[in-house]
């Protein structure tokens, strides 16, 4: 059954690795990371997790998004593989988004951006 970590190699090994060393696109905004999460064909990934981890999902077998939490297992940037269908407003791929939430606890994305190497 699609959607689990076993499908695709994913889950925690135990060893934290240097996200710069880690991510595939190789975005210096990436930090810690301690754990993997893996997804497939999921439209919407949480805004909380683990904390220091990523979520990857797959579409169609291809790593589609990477969504990394912080210490607090809070999400602060998304890089996404993919022009969501729509590239005139997404030329850039891979590129990335920050995150944040507001005081009122809102989850808000910012524009897409190249990949900060």
């Amino acid at each position: 059954m699609k959607g689990y970590n076993s499908d695709y190699g994913g889950g925690g090994n135990g060893k934290a690795v240097n996200g710069e060393d880690y991510n595939g696109a190789g975005s210096k905004s990436v930090g810690r990371v301690d754990s993997v999460n893996i997804t497939a064909d999921v439209h919407s990934v949480p805004t909380t997790g683990e904390p220091n981890s990523v979520s990857k999902n797959y579409k169609d077998g291809k790593l589609d998004s990477e969504r990394y939490y912080d210490g607090d297992g809070n999400a602060y940037l998304d890089i996404d593989y993919s022009d969501h269908g729509n590239p005139k407003t997404h030329p850039k791929v891979p590129h990335e988004h920050n995150i944040w939430f507001d005081n009122d606890g809102g989850f808000h994305r910012g524009r897409d951006k190249g990949i900060n190497k």
